[in-house]
């Protein structure tokens, strides 16, 4: 049955984001103070492809790729998995290029940032790579699903990174050095 493997897929997705959260908020972290939007473009990004994730689990379990005819229920399940791949990216690339920008942020945001990035490229070419063979080779199917979950633990754990580094406010620029010579 769809609804319980799609209902299964998204409880371990839960449980996956929440040891992630915990061990990523109780790992050391010293922020800079200058993460500015980047919790919030996290927070979205991780819920989009969470509801992603979703959809390509429904997708596999309905085997909706095999009997996509016309405009048959199950092409509706197929084609909002792929309309549906617009938000995530579009809010993946947005943190992307917002941590790209921002001066002084942490290096390990940065890291996190650039490997969101990149999962989310590897992540597109896998899906076309499924789509276009239809589902038809197993391992590419686990692979797509595999690094769409990597996709979203890195999404979290910058979030709560991010969300740590908010709470830090940035250190005051010092005066300049005119000002303390005596004149």
């Amino acid at each position: 049955r769809f609804d319980i493997v799609t209902a299964h897929l998204g409880t371990a997705l839960l449980f996956f984001m929440t040891l992630l959260a915990i061990a990523t908020a109780l790992t050391p972290y010293r922020g800079t103070g200058t993460v500015d939007k980047l919790p919030w473009l996290g927070i979205a990004a991780s819920g989009l492809v969470y509801g992603q994730c979703l959809l390509g689990g429904l997708v596999g379990s309905r085997w909706a790729a095999h009997q996509c005819f016309g405009l048959a229920e199950l092409c509706n399940v197929m084609n909002s998995h792929l309309i549906g791949v617009v938000p995530p990216t579009v809010a993946t690339l947005a943190l992307v290029m917002v941590a790209w920008r921002t001066p002084a942020l942490h290096p390990r945001l940065r890291r996190l940032a650039n490997l969101a990035g990149v999962c989310l490229v590897f992540q597109i070419l896998l899906g076309i790579t499924t789509f276009r063979l239809r589902l038809q080779a197993e391992p590419l199917t686990v692979a797509h699903h595999t690094l769409g979950a990597a996709l979203l633990g890195v999404l979290v754990c910058l979030t709560v990174l991010a969300l740590r580094d908010r709470a830090i406010k940035p250190a005051p620029l010092p005066e300049m050095l005119s000002s303390q010579i005596p004149g």
